[in-house]
């Protein structure tokens, strides 16, 4: 739970700093788990997991539109907890219309932002086909129902990604441009979509390659280069709402196996979308989010390692307490992250990982002592075989005291 520590804030601005963006996470089942992992470990985003797609996934279609029943908001007004929805590779009619109509009014009427990935869904036309047609892509600043019409199976093309500095854009992206893996370029093997702006949609990041169409968008970068330069990533205003699309999958570009900021810009989107003030320093920015996925690695270690020793009688409550003294300066730390005080926080999850590294060591030491005795016997039991067995083996084959010479009983 989060500790409010500001006091020389008013209430309502304080309240308003601190409070945590409630993400609705629809999509298949490999680009879910991504996604909420990056959600979880970040203090601004509570991920709220919706399994949307049957294909290329464990689940079979009974079990998605079960999900959907217990997990999709039951009433608008529990929607509206929500500050932004992420549609990754969703199948659209495991929505009903009523959902659908839902999602479509939160953005148009109440705000709520939004991201959905890879254009049109699916190469597949039973998958892509109901999206376009459905009311909730006219949220979104892809022209589904123009990529359709053509031919947008573009597999396996190589490219490259340009941000787009024009200077009108917001610094979104912009700051990632000069760092590693941003603008990365992909050989033949990645796979991609065509995207369609829609008017007044603007693109954030191109994708650059042979391809036989190309889309400036609202602010075309300054070296846009026309044909071949098609949007990678793109946003526009959807009455009260900012909605996002991105050309390929989630698990590709946006991984860290390509682009070690790909989490960082997700959470750019998600910032911006909401209204929230885009940070100046995107480099201690992600710093701080590796501070506290460390700390929730070693969390876990430790409770593992905790879980494990107590079986075997070891007293576990002076770690058990000491986590807990821990926990609470990352909670300050989280506070202060989500106040914008990014180097106050920093300096805070130091510390605090500095602590877990100690508690970490404490408890393998206490897990050594509680071992001890079996360790002992081990110890015993081999070294009693090992020397009984040389014994023997010395008795036998070096003294050779129970061996007999052959000897001649009879003659033939």
């Amino acid at each position: 739970m989060l500790i409010l520590v500001l006091m020389v804030i008013p209430a309502e601005a304080q309240a308003q700093d601190v409070e945590r963006v409630k993400v609705l996470v629809a999509g298949g089942e490999g680009h879910l788990v991504l996604a909420t992992n990056w959600l979880q470990v970040d203090p601004l985003t509570d991920p709220c997991p919706v399994p949307a797609r049957s294909q290329d996934s464990s689940w079979s279609g009974e079990e998605v539109s079960r999900f959907v029943r217990i997990y999709f908001p039951r009433t608008y007004d529990d929607l509206l907890e929500f500050e932004y929805m992420m549609l990754v590779s969703i199948e659209i009619w495991v929505f009903s219309s009523r959902q659908q109509r839902m999602l479509h009014d939160s953005i148009l009427v109440d705000g709520i932002g939004g991201m959905q990935e890879r254009s049109v869904m699916s190469m597949h036309p039973y998958i892509s086909m109901p999206w376009a047609e459905s009311i909730l892509s006219d949220a979104f600043p892809n022209d589904a129902d123009a990529v359709v019409s053509i031919d947008y199976t573009l597999h396996s093309e190589p490219m490259r990604v340009v941000i787009n500095d024009h200077e009108e854009i917001p610094p979104i992206f912009k700051p990632y441009k000069e760092l590693p893996g941003v603008e990365y370029s992909f050989g033949g093997s990645y796979g991609t979509n065509l995207a369609i702006p829609k008017p007044g949609a603007v693109i954030t990041s191109y994708s650059v390659g042979p391809y036989e169409f190309g889309y400036a968008g609202a602010l075309p970068a300054p070296d846009y280069g026309g044909i071949g330069w098609i949007p990678h990533s793109m946003y526009w205003r959807y009455g009260n709402g900012t909605t996002w699309t991105h050309q390929d999958m989630v698990g590709q570009y946006w991984n860290t196996m390509y682009n070690p900021y790909a989490p960082d810009m997700i959470l750019q989107e998600i910032i911006f979308s909401t209204g929230r003030k885009l940070p100046e320093d995107v480099v201690l920015l992600h710093r701080l989010r590796i501070k506290f996925s460390e700390y929730a690695s070693s969390r876990t270690f430790i409770y593992s390692l905790m879980d494990f020793i107590d079986k075997f009688g070891a007293n576990t409550e002076p770690l058990v307490r000491d986590l807990g003294e821990i926990s609470k300066d990352k909670d300050l730390a989280e506070d202060e992250y989500l106040e914008q005080l990014y180097e106050s926080a920093s300096a805070r999850m130091d510390k605090t990982l500095l602590d877990m590294e100690l508690l970490r060591d404490r408890s393998i030491d206490l897990k050594d002592r509680a071992l001890l005795w079996i360790y002992l016997i081990e110890w015993l039991s081999v070294t009693g075989v090992m020397l009984v067995s040389s014994f023997v083996i010395w008795t036998l084959m070096v003294r050779r005291r129970l061996y007999r010479e052959v000897r001649v009983t009879r003659l033939v």
